[in-house]
């Protein structure tokens, strides 16, 4: 008995009867057991469903879907091999069984379609553009081929991820006697212009140069990339309508191409949330950064954990935050940026000690080889500052004496909620102090929220009454 995609298949485990059931007296003798599947295996299928299989098998030569009854099209779609080619399959079938069976069969995990918005065909179509990019190598790359997918997946396609991108192979005598030197040689991979600028409904975008299981032909020059890349990147990007994410993370993406990158965005007018994080950005490539932060209307989050930024670096970021009038930058993570230092705090502190509510909310200063030095231009900045919500500290050298500034700056402080001082040397009395004021500031954000929901109560209900 063929059991309809629409009910579940934990159903049947379900209303299953045990074995110590089916072991009482009388289940022999009973005629209708209404549990047992296999109860029409030895009847003759019905004409409708003969016709339906001969449907499925010539249906790769005659697609016939519209012309079929709800349950004969049901029956099909439950039916149909899973390996038809992607540009006969999508114009033709709708979101449903046939998308999820598709991509169960294909991919054995990862199949989370809360991910991709509940769409079994969105989520199929992505990963598969995601795989035919992974796995293409630059010299089979077709332009005409490639437009053809991108334009049949264009529609589907909200987030693109690459986790690789194989690297132009060169000749042996060509690749340097120091494959571990700092210098890039030219490493193009595909036209990542052509293919992003077909994504019209493009949100989120996210890219790892590098190559996965390598094995034994590992060599660095696979983990490199050319300027043009980025320019490529930056090209794609500047038609996209949707864009609100973009992730370029762990490679070597240094000053020049983030400069080359950054160029093609200084008219985005949609980005949310920045990422290039384990990379190589060094003081150049954060003063650009600070340039985009002045002048873009929509920027959320600004992730580089990770990088080269020193203290001139940081002097760009806080001179952008600071003079951004436009920018509502809420997240900036400079996480492990041990070349910062106590100078570059100082810079951040400046432009944080003016900021008023509703700016950023949130800082990352782990790893950033703060001392006792930067605790006190941090101390002072919390008596002005009425925008932080969340600082981490962690993993600096604040000993006892930045312990006792930061304790002295959040006396004076009503807003921060959260502090992270793991590894830091503070003593513990500063450290209970210091928990105590942020308790008190989390109760007094909580009283703030609620008079805010009445007050919004209030206007809402005067606003139906009117």
């Amino acid at each position: 008995m063929r059991i309809p995609h629409t009910i579940p298949k934990n159903a049947y485990e379900v209303y299953k009867p045990s074995r110590t059931t089916l072991n009482l007296v009388g289940e022999d003798a009973r005629p209708i057991k209404a549990e047992n599947i296999t109860w029409d295996e030895d009847i003759p299928p019905t004409l409708v469903t003969l016709c339906v299989q001969s449907l499925v098998q010539s249906f790769k030569d005659r697609p016939v879907l519209d012309l079929l009854p709800p349950e004969a099209l049901d029956l099909l779609l439950e039916t149909l091999p899973t390996d038809l080619p992607v540009k006969l399959t999508v114009p033709l079938i709708r979101d449903g069984i046939y998308w999820e069976r598709s991509a169960r069969n294909r991919w054995k995990s990862m199949n989370d379609v809360h991910d991709y918005g509940g769409s079994w065909k969105r989520l199929y179509i992505e990963r598969h553009l995601q795989d035919e990019l992974e796995m293409m190598p630059v010299e089979n790359f077709v332009g005409q081929e490639v437009a053809v997918l991108v334009s049949l997946c264009s529609s589907y396609v909200h987030r693109l991820r690459l986790r690789q991108l194989k690297v132009a192979r060169l000749p042996p005598l060509m690749e340097g006697p120091d494959e571990c030197s700092t210098e890039l040689p030219p490493m193009n991979h595909i036209d990542l212009a052509l293919i992003i600028r077909g994504l019209t409904e493009l949100e989120e975008l996210d890219i790892v140069f590098g190559e996965l299981n390598c094995g034994m032909d590992f060599k660095w020059s696979f983990f490199k990339f050319a300027v043009s890349d980025c320019h490529n990147i930056g090209i794609g990007m500047e038609s996209l309508q949707h864009i609100t994410i973009l992730r370029l993370h762990r490679c070597t993406l240094d000053d020049i191409r983030l400069a080359a990158l950054l160029q093609h965005l200084v008219n985005n007018k949609t980005l949310i949330e920045l990422d290039f994080s384990h990379c190589l950005v060094g003081d150049a490539g954060a003063m650009a950064l600070g340039k985009l932060l002045q002048s873009h209307p929509t920027l959320n989050i600004l992730n580089l954990c990770n990088n080269m930024i020193g203290s001139k670096g940081a002097e760009g970021l806080a001179y952008g935050i600071s003079h951004g009038g436009n920018c509502p930058l809420k997240c900036l993570n400079l996480r492990l940026n041990s070349m910062i230092k106590d100078e570059g705090v100082a810079f951040l502190c400046a432009a944080l000690a003016l900021m008023e509510e509703g700016r950023l909310a949130e800082l990352n200063l782990a790893g950033c080889t703060i001392t006792s030095v930067g605790a006190l231009s941090i101390g002072e900045m919390l008596v002005k500052n009425q925008s932080l919500r969340i600082l981490d500290l962690s993993n600096n050298q604040l000993d006892e004496k930045g312990g006792k500034y930061l304790e002295d700056g959040l006396k004076h402080n009503q807003t921060l909620l959260q502090l992270d001082l793991r590894v830091t040397g503070i003593l513990e009395e500063n450290s209970l102090n210091i928990m105590l004021d942020l308790q008190k500031n989390k109760e007094l954000h909580k009283k703030q929220q609620k008079k805010l929901r009445k007050a919004h109560k209030s206007r809402v209900y005067f606003q139906d009454m009117v």
